[in-house]
């Protein structure tokens, strides 16, 4: 996997996927503006320039393709901001997955209709930052097995980009099941966290929180509680779900409290009723 580099432009911390740069010109001279110096790419081609070795290069554009549904995946570039990182990251602890192409990764979001309206925030975060085409998803259907029942989804899936390679080589390290990555603690943030658990969490009445972590290894499960932690001081425990080799987190009462304040702002107003236990702490949200 590539090493990421992260860097603050204009008060915002981005992250970059590779080493490559570019330096650009403000016009005046050659003489760079410092602030323009250098770009952190996502991918080692300036489709502008159709060159793709960047390093000591200079480039007259002023603008580079990020998110333009034309542009070939394997020339959409980064950086990409640490708010879409990380709700995409916690997306993927979640119910988000990924698809691989030749040309690149895309997240898909799937939530039943019951959840539309969590879903809908989901996708004009993601639209509105230019990651999915704006259109308001649609409704889906399919009958269950064995029932005569039908049930209804949304569905959508962000563009392809080359630069998300990475984090689908290192959730997908051999295209099927789902891992937890080393890396997991530098993107938790809070809204991460909070996508987390309005994707696969639950509370109860007067007590705690439990993560359903079902589909990981213990091992990655137990990297998870000690992330928790080290990042937010939460305790927590690791429980049996009654079915072999499954496992949940619990946050307890003490902790959950703790829990609601991280995560609170970052809460869709749906999905409130995941961390109302607390009554006084909720219409501060």
């Amino acid at each position: 996997m590539r090493g990421n580099l992260h860097v603050r432009f204009g008060g915002r911390l981005f992250v970059a996927s590779s080493l490559f740069f570019l330096r650009i010109t403000n016009g005046a001279g050659n003489r760079p503006n410092l602030l323009n110096t250098i770009l952190l790419l996502s991918s080692g081609v300036c489709h502008k320039c159709e060159i793709s070795d960047l390093i000591g290069s200079f480039c007259m554009a002023s603008t580079l393709p990020f998110s333009n549904p034309r542009i070939n995946p394997l020339y959409r570039i980064g950086p990409h901001n640490i708010d879409i990182l990380s709700l995409l990251v916690g997306s993927l602890l979640g119910d988000g997955s990924m698809e691989k192409s030749v040309n690149g990764s895309r997240f898909v979001y799937y939530q039943a209709k019951v959840n539309g309206e969590y879903l809908l925030w989901l996708h004009s975060f993601i639209s509105k930052l230019g990651y999915a085409h704006p259109e308001i998803p649609q409704i889906y259907s399919r009958p269950l097995v064995k029932s005569d029942e039908i049930r209804y989804y949304y569905r959508f899936r962000t563009f392809t980009f080359s630069s998300f390679d990475w984090i689908y080589e290192s959730f997908y390290p051999n295209g099927t099941r789902k891992v937890v990555p080393k890396y997991i603690d530098s993107y938790l943030t809070p809204l991460a966290l909070a996508v987390w658990m309005m994707d696969d969490g639950t509370s109860f009445k007067n007590k705690g929180f439990k993560f359903c972590t079902n589909g990981f290894t213990l091992k990655e499960i137990q990297y998870l509680a000690l992330v928790l932690k080290n990042k937010y001081n939460l305790e927590s425990s690791i429980y049996k779900t009654g079915i072999i080799n499954q496992y949940s987190i619990y946050i307890p009462k003490s902790s959950f409290k703790e829990l609601i304040k991280i995560v609170g702002p970052h809460f869709h107003p749906t999905m409130y009723y995941k961390i109302s236990n607390f009554d006084p702490l909720v219409p501060n949200l």
